[in-house]
């Protein structure tokens, strides 16, 4: 079995096709992959409706490393914190400090020319996600600056991620489209989401802007979320800092969430 899990993957490495390592800014909220080895650091902030919270606070560390065939493998885990809920009356939740799933993965790029690629992504996210219920309320309610990795805020349950996301950047335009689909694996019925995701903007050089639109559905209920944020990111050669602000555009979710700012650092290789 190792000797034909080995063949196989020496067969993937060989047929290969060299990824471009494009200049494509990253966006905050839509998915991360593309052909640059890179680190980073998330720090999200979403201000709330009383009850259940004021605030939450969300960081998480991640990573990729892709090869010069164009295969990769990507890691992330998020951490949550939730103020404002300590004189909630029971049941509501309270503050929590709360770990989300661990998300692991491969990448394979494809670059056809200088000007896009396409990055296809198959991972899973791992079940370590807190499950108390102040955990859980606080993963979810921090999940806002990063609408597109809900699943990692589930409890209990196993995700298979899939998705595919085509690049583009020429002169000062980048655009970014991700579809995705996580697959939940519990004996509970865990829920069956989709991830329908659109970006663009203009790279100034030093500076990069871009408009993001996220959205996200729960097959089992039927139910689309959408959020909308802007990102300014600074692009140095190898330190990339950006600040985003966003909200929900659902009437629903705009009723317990005023707004999200996200800030971090991406290091690039």
């Amino acid at each position: 079995m190792i000797r034909k899990l080995g063949l196989a993957l020496s067969i993937v490495v060989a047929l290969a096709t060299t990824a471009h390592a494009q200049r494509a800014p990253d966006m905050a909220t839509l998915d991360r992959g593309d052909g640059i080895t890179k680190i980073g650091i998330d720090l999200g902030l979403t201000l709330l409706e009383h009850p259940p919270y004021d605030m939450t606070l969300r960081l998480e560390p991640y990573g990729q490393l892709v090869l010069d065939s164009g295969l990769g493998f990507y890691g992330a885990i998020p951490i949550s914190m939730s103020f404002g809920g300590d004189d909630n009356p029971p049941p509501l939740p309270q503050d929590a400090t709360a770990l989300g799933n661990v998300d692991l993965g491969l990448l394979y790029v494809i670059g056809g020319n200088p000007d896009w690629s396409i990055v296809f992504r198959g991972g899973v996210a791992v079940p370590t996600a807190s499950d108390g219920l102040d955990e859980s309320a606080t993963n979810v309610y921090a999940s806002f600056p990063r609408m597109t990795d809900v699943a990692l805020a589930y409890p209990n349950a196993w995700y298979v991620r899939l998705g595919v996301s085509p690049l583009y950047h020429a002169g000062k335009l980048f655009l970014r489209a991700d579809l995705g689909f996580d697959l939940g694996l519990d004996d509970d019925g865990a829920d069956e989401l989709v991830r329908l995701n659109l970006g663009g903007g203009i790279d100034l050089d030093m500076l990069a802007l871009s408009l993001e639109l996220v959205n996200t559905a729960n097959l089992d209920v039927d139910d689309w979320n959408h959020g909308v944020a802007v990102t300014v990111r600074f692009m140095g050669e190898s330190l990339q800092p950006f600040i985003a602000v966003g909200t929900p555009l659902d009437d629903g979710l705009r009723d317990s969430v005023n707004l999200f700012v996200s800030g971090g650092l991406v290091v690039a290789f």
